[in-house]
């Protein structure tokens, strides 16, 4: 098969300071422990809708993997896991060792709704100094996988995996988060679906369906 290839354009200021990082380790396990990163929509991977939206905002997207072979047509960089746990903050501490830059702004594979809008005004909010730079909701719920995080969170995401405390926002205080509020991000991404998550196949189907509606909008 031929390579599928992402063009880069149009990106922003601060593209040399950040690079994206799509998590896709996952073991799907409401999904039947399929890898999730494979599932299709209109035909075409999540994963490869999620790279098409930030290729014009990115120098660079890699992403995280345990099962590289699945991926042979991706044309960028593909990288694993670090630690054995199978966690969210596993790949979060992956993308931050692997990054060749200082932040990362980071996804996860199962995101098919992602809007280039709504991230380029979150990245736009990024302070040099800030360590997160997270999405939050009015009920003081965070979007941890639509975020930007520092390398110097580095060291506290490592002492929490030693110690087997695998929630995100667990090393929080530690650290200097700089928290957007959703009604910002809204005006870019009226319904904020760049939040939905497919975990199971009802939930997949239910996003097949509301690509259908989108593109006959």
């Amino acid at each position: 098969m031929t390579p599928i290839l992402f063009m880069l354009s149009k990106k922003l200021p601060t593209e040399n300071k950040i690079s994206a990082a799509i998590l896709a380790g996952g073991e799907g396990s409401r999904m039947g422990h399929k890898d999730k990163s494979c599932l299709e929509i209109s035909g075409e991977k999540i994963i490869s809708r999620i790279i098409r939206q930030l290729s014009e905002l990115f120098s660079e997207i890699f992403v995280i993997t345990r099962t590289p072979e699945n991926h042979p047509n991706l044309n960028i960089r593909l990288a694993g896991d670090i630690y054995q746990q199978r966690s969210s903050l596993t790949g979060v501490h992956a993308a931050l060792s692997h990054a060749k830059t200082e932040h990362v702004f980071i996804t996860a594979c199962d995101s098919p709704f992602l809007n280039k809008n709504l991230v380029t005004k979150l990245i736009s909010l990024l302070d040099p100094s800030d360590d997160v730079l997270i999405p939050i909701r009015n009920n003081k719920r965070y979007e941890p996988l639509c975020a930007v995080y520092s390398k110097r969170c580095l060291p506290f995401i490592e002492k929490n995996l030693d110690n087997g405390i695998l929630q995100i926002i667990r090393f929080f205080p530690e650290v200097k988060v700089h928290t957007v509020e959703v009604e910002i991000l809204q005006q870019h991404d009226q319904d904020l679906e760049s939040f939905i998550n497919v975990n199971t196949p009802e939930e997949l189907s239910k996003a097949c369906k509301r690509a259908v509606k989108c593109n006959m909008n």
